[in-house]
């Protein structure tokens, strides 16, 4: 059946491409399924403002303004039509179809039913092309309390931003969104901790949103991931209060939960132990207790939570970070051993520790070695332990009388010990005839040439032929044809030519001359 000339409302043209007759094939809309047979279709300028992700044709709800796309059987070209203020939609051959408040899969079913003497097979394409914009009132404790602007889709936590946001003293929890005889619950606190979208509906031009003033609290402190005060709902249960706080930290001892439950007057309060293990498995069961206005939930930690206490080893060692121990039972030495052990930069002798103060007063090994080793200490490194101390109130010890004993002795270690192994300084000595001697920054794979030359190279006066390295791990003296690749403490010793007298060897040649002389007379006067 021939389909007759479609009746267009207002806005029935394509927003900036003209009429639709002069649509060509590269502009025709590509329609899409979003459910139920609904089409969810693009067109140029179709959107105004960015919404909310996809439209759910379960949620949504018509209202005057929404401009829809329609299709079917030989018409080629979709044609706009707007719901008027009345709520109805102005179909052609069909009439007027009331679709105001009804969902997009509802209002798609509507007008399928409407057209079906009309549409040939599966022809009809029938969508949301743009949204309408409404006014809404917010009221309460907002900042600008009164009706706002809004785009559909909105959610009330947009409409609540749009009226200024919450007011300190209004309340975050128990908001309500008044739609005719029924009152919806918005929780911003759940949502936006959460991710919940179901205490954050949709609103539509209907409602009334209503922030009431902050008033009635709950609280949770300890093993939480954000504790502190809430307001209070009616029906709040302990698994809520949990799930608003960011839940239990690992290290909550969930079996011993206690409410703590003031009277009225507040000059007393009762105690429940709450097994927060089962009320988080059966959120409303009979393990989650229904909590009151005032209510304060305490979660304790676990002491020692996992394997026990903490330590911290940074330096030279292979592995540095954080260890656990056996608090006082463990020594510095298994612990190095647990970190891959020394690097060979280590520099052992100036190893630290540093230990809480309450902890080492608890420790008399620790504060001998702390007091007796306190002189090897420059007046920089006093100044250094003095602001750590300061900072952590803490006692530092020198490790190196442990570390380098040969005895095997050892320290215990405790919770919250801090370890520094320092790195040692990095050099070679290059001394004797160069031009710039001292120390030059170590570099593996280089001989005594190299580090002669990073000096400035020879003197004038150097001997270069007799040059002699000093090993530092042997205190051994090698010729640097010998030594090879220098390591790091090495030291390389140039030395001076020996000094050459012309006269003194005239000098020489003149004394020999004369004692040889002397000699030849005196046998030619013995043999006469």
């Amino acid at each position: 059946m021939k389909v007759a000339v479609l009746a267009l409302v207002a806005g029935a043209l394509f927003a900036r491409t003209g009429p639709a007759t002069a649509q060509t094939a590269r502009d025709e809309p590509a329609a899409t399924s979003t459910g139920a047979g609904i089409a969810e279709t693009t067109f140029p300028g179709a959107a105004s403002a960015p919404i909310e992700g996809r439209v759910d044709p379960d949620t949504y709800r018509v209202g005057p303004g929404d401009e829809f796309a329609l299709r079917y059987s030989d018409l080629m070209d979709p044609r706009l039509v707007r719901v008027n203020p009345s709520g109805e939609l102005l179909l052609p051959d069909a009439g007027a179809v009331p679709v105001a408040g009804l969902t997009l899969r509802e209002a798609e079913s509507k007008i399928r039913e409407a057209l079906r003497g009309y549409v040939r097979g599966k022809g009809l394409a029938f969508t949301l092309y743009r949204p309408r914009r409404f006014r809404i009132p917010v009221l309460g404790d907002v900042g600008r309390p009164g009706a706002v602007t809004l785009a559909a889709p909105v959610r009330a936590s947009e409409a609540i931003a749009e009226a200024g946001g919450v007011l300190p003293t209004g309340a975050s929890r128990g908001i309500e969104v008044r739609r005719g005889r029924d009152t919806l619950r918005v929780d911003l606190v759940r949502y936006a901790r959460l991710g919940d979208l179901a205490p954050n509906p949709l609103v539509f031009e209907t409602d009334v949103v209503f922030v009431p003033a902050a008033g009635l609290h709950i609280a949770i402190y300890g093993a939480v991931a954000h504790g502190g005060r809430y307001d209070f709902v009616p029906g709040d249960r302990v698994s809520g209060l949990v799930a608003l706080a960011g839940g239990a930290m690992p290290d909550a001892a969930l079996e011993e939960a206690e409410i703590e439950r003031p009277d009225i007057g507040g000059k007393s309060s009762e105690r429940v132990r709450v097994n927060l293990r089962a009320a988080l498995a059966s959120p409303g069961g009979s393990e989650d207790p229904v909590l009151k206005d005032g209510d304060r939930l305490l979660v304790p930690a676990l002491a020692h939570y996992k394997e026990g206490a903490i330590v911290q080893i940074d330096g030279e060692v292979k592995r540095p970070g954080p260890y656990t121990i056996r608090d006082g039972v463990d020594g510095i030495r298994s612990l190095i051993e647990r970190a891959g052990g020394l690097t060979e930069y280590a520099d052992v002798a100036r190893a630290r520790i540093d230990r809480g103060r309450e902890a080492a007063e608890r420790d008399t090994s620790f504060l001998h070695l702390a007091r007796e080793h306190a002189d090897f200490l420059t007046h920089a490194e006093r100044e250094y332990v003095k602001i750590r101390s300061g900072q952590r109130t803490a006692l530092a010890a020198d490790l190196a009388p442990v570390l380098e004993s040969s005895g095997g002795g050892d320290l215990s270690l405790m919770n919250g010990d801090y370890i520094v192994i320092p790195r040692r300084l990095l050099t070679v000595s290059v001394q004797g005839e160069v031009r710039s001697p001292g120390h030059v920054p170590f570099e593996p794979g280089r001989g005594a040439a190299d580090y002669v030359q990073l000096a400035g190279g020879f003197t004038d006066r150097a001997d270069f032929e007799k040059v002699r390295v000093s090993l530092a791990r042997t205190d051994h003296q090698v010729s640097a044809s010998d030594a090879g690749a220098l390591r790091a403490g090495d030291t390389v010793w140039v030395p001076a030519k020996r000094d050459r007298n012309n006269w003194g060897v005239v000098r020489d040649v003149i004394i020999v001359a004369g004692q040889v002389a002397t000699i030849y007379l005196v046998i030619r006067e013995a043999t006469r």
